[in-house]
């Protein structure tokens, strides 16, 4: 008789399989660094929905048949099936599917409870939207669970439910370098909410087009400038005042590190080029702050002059994303 060793999680993966069985949603998408043992924690959430009789068959697709043999490996040794489950396992690949997509299906029951598990999206792309939605839609009452170390080129919607291994996981640097564009309904706003990508990974050109995403949510006119000769200026937004007429800004992005501040100079630099382009206020924002030189500077002409700080900048995201939710419902 085989003696299966103990299976011990970590408390991050402990808190997903909490959060994925007390729910009946059914997409849910896992966002899981390198290393942090995906696959054995699906299998383990597998395992339990099986035991507890809520799905009666499970399917692995992934992107290589090496992560099926992986999958299968992982039952015969720290997490079995439960022994009168049966024959519940299946794995393929997204090629295979692709080729004969009605292959699986043929000889299974239209009631039958699946557990979708859709390992690699990150590496099958758009493809995965297409099978999983025709998976699902033939059989109604399963689940299908997406799993990534990276963000996917999936349209990912209000119906799904997004999940990841702790912001400490996705911090490294091995897994940052990989997270580069969230789906549309989850994008660099709540990246950085998130702590999916901090403000100090970002790419100069992100730190610019998250700026101007939030004007625009403020109700600005934005023209996010292509980033040479501009002059100093990374983003023009306008507001129409009403009576008070239009109200022109233009924004300069100094995307430094945390303790690198940004000086007098650069204020003053600021402030002619206000005079340039003829504009109402010019701000300086930065990811990281300004020194005494230079705030007093701008305190002096605050109503010409603004900043946004790292602090101020957290705050701006936050407000922000509360009114997307709020205009959402």
């Amino acid at each position: 008789m085989r003696e299966f060793r103990p299976l011990q999680l970590a408390p991050f993966q402990e808190n997903f399989l909490q959060s994925f069985l007390t729910r009946s949603d059914p997409r849910t998408l896992l966002v899981a660094a390198p290393g942090t043992g995906k696959t054995v924690t699906c299998h383990v959430a597998a395992t339990r929905m099986v035991a507890a009789g809520l799905v009666d068959k499970v399917l692995l697709t992934s992107a290589h048949r090496a992560l099926g043999e992986q999958w299968q490996h992982v039952g015969q040794s720290t997490d079995p099936w439960p022994v009168d489950a049966g024959d519940v396992s299946v794995t393929t690949t997204y090629a295979a599917l692709a080729r004969d997509p009605n292959r699986m299906w043929r000889e299974v029951a239209a009631d039958t409870r699946w557990l979708f598990v859709f390992d690699e999206v990150h590496w099958a792309g758009y493809q995965v939207e297409a099978i999983a939605a025709a998976a699902i839609a033939r059989f109604p009452n399963s689940r299908a669970l997406f799993v990534s170390t990276e963000i996917p080129p999936m349209e990912v919607d209000s119906q799904f439910t997004f999940e990841f291994f702790g912001s400490d996981a996705l911090a490294r640097p091995d897994t940052q370098s990989n997270i580069q564009k969230l789906a549309p309904s989850l994008g660099l706003l709540q990246q950085v909410q998130r702590k999916l990508i901090q403000l100090d990974d970002l790419s100069w050109r992100e730190f610019e087009e998250l700026i101007a995403k939030m004007l625009q949510a403020d109700g600005y006119s934005v023209d996010l400038m292509q980033g040479t000769k501009d002059g100093g200026v990374d983003v023009v937004a306008v507001r129409d005042l009403g009576t008070a007429g239009l109200f022109k800004s233009i924004w300069q992005a100094k995307k430094n590190h945390y303790d690198r501040k940004v000086g007098l100079s650069i204020v003053r630099e600021l402030a002619d080029t206000r005079l340039e382009h003829k504009a109402s206020k010019a701000f300086i924002v930065t990811t990281s702050f300004l020194t005494s030189g230079a705030l007093q500077r701008v305190e002096r002409d605050k109503f010409l002059l603004g900043k946004v700080d790292r602090n101020d900048l957290d705050r701006w995201i936050d407000k922000t994303l509360r009114g997307q939710r709020n205009a959402n419902g």
